[in-house]
C-alpha cells in the first residue's frame, strides 16, 4: 500500500497571490507539500514571498505573466524539479456586451489568462510531474452556463475545462489524474468588485443583490475561498487515485441573463 505522507511531494500554484490560489497555498503548506507559487508580477510575487505562511514553511515564489508565452518558455526551460502536482488556477475576468465599441478588447487578454497560459504551462512541465500525479484546473460554473456580457469568460471556462477531459484522456495510462474544479460565486476581491458592479447596474443595493444572488444556492451564500481550496487539496491528494476527467461543481449554477 503507498504511503500517504505529503513531505517530498512538489506541488506548483499558479495565481498565488489572493483568493482561492492564496487559501490554496495556506491549506497545501500546512499540510506538509512542498510549495512553488507564482504570483503575476514581481511586485506581487515580493509581497507574497513575506506572507507568514509563505516564509514560515519555506514556499518557493516567483513571477510569471501567465499571458506571455515567451516568459512561460523561459519559466519551463528553467525547470529542473519533479513536480507531484500543478493548479492552474490564475485567471481574470472582463465584461463587455458583444454590441459594444471599445478601444482595447478584453478577449484576447481573458483567454491568454485563462486558457493559453494553463494550456502553454501545462505543456510545458508535463515532462517533470510524476506518475502518479496530479492536475487541476480552477474552472467555473460559468464553464458551463453563458451570462450576458462574458463572453471571453465563459470562452476560456468552457475550454479549459474541455481541455481537461481531453488531458485525463491522453494522461490516464501514465496515472496522471486531471480535474477541474467549477466554483460558482466565491468570496474574493474579484467576486465582490463583480456583484457591487452588477448590482448599481440592477439599481440594487450591493446588499439586497447579494441576497438575490444566494436564494437560489443550497447554502444560501458564496463558497469561501478555504471551501474551493479544500476540494482541490483532496483532488490533489493519494486518495483521490481513481478520479479523473471530472468538472467538480460547487454549488447550483445561478444565471444572471
Amino acid at each position: 500500500m503507498r504511503s500517504l505522507i505529503v513531505r517530498n511531494k512538489k506541488i506548483l500554484v499558479t495565481g498565488a497571490t489572493r483568493g482561492i490560489g492564496h487559501a490554496l497555498a495556506r491549506v497545501l503548506a500546512l499540510k506538509g507539500y512542498d510549495l512553488v507559487l507564482l504570483a503575476s508580477c514581481k511586485g506581487s510575487s515580493q509581497e507574497l514571498s513575506e506572507v507568514g505562511f509563505v516564509v514560515e514553511h519555506g514556499c518557493e515564489v516567483h513571477s510569471l505573466d501567465i499571458t506571455d508565452s515567451s516568459a512561460i518558455s523561459s519559466f519551463v526551460e528553467s525547470w529542473d524539479q519533479e513536480l507531484w502536482g500543478l493548479v492552474n488556477n490564475a485567471g481574470t475576468c472582463k465584461v463587455l456586451g458583444i454590441d459594444e465599441r471599445v478601444v482595447e478588447d478584453p478577449f484576447d487578454e481573458v483567454l491568454k489568462t485563462n486558457l493559453y497560459g494553463p494550456y502553454l504551462l501545462t505543456k510545458g512541465l508535463l515532462p517533470y510531474i510524476s506518475e502518479p500525479g496530479r492536475i487541476v484546473n480552477i474552472a467555473s460554473q460559468l464553464g458551463k452556463e453563458g451570462r450576458a456580457g462574458y463572453s471571453a469568460y465563459c470562452a476560456s471556462k468552457f475550454g479549459l475545462i474541455g481541455m481537461t477531459k481531453c488531458w485525463a484522456k491522453e494522461l490516464g495510462a501514465r496515472d496522471i489524474t486531471v480535474n477541474a474544479v467549477s466554483p460558482g460565486w466565491v468570496d474574493t476581491e474579484m467576486s465582490r468588485i463583480d456583484m457591487a458592479r452588477m448590482a448599481e447596474e440592477n439599481n440594487k443595493s450591493t446588499e439586497d443583490y447579494y441576497r438575490e444572488i444566494c436564494n437560489p444556492l443550497e447554502l444560501k451564500r458564496f463558497n469561501t475561498p478555504q471551501e474551493v481550496a479544500n476540494l482541490v487539496s483532496f483532488l490533489l491528494s493519494e486518495k483521490s487515485s481513481g478520479i479523473t476527467g471530472r468538472d467538480w461543481l460547487m454549488q447550483t449554477v445561478w444565471n444572471q441573463e
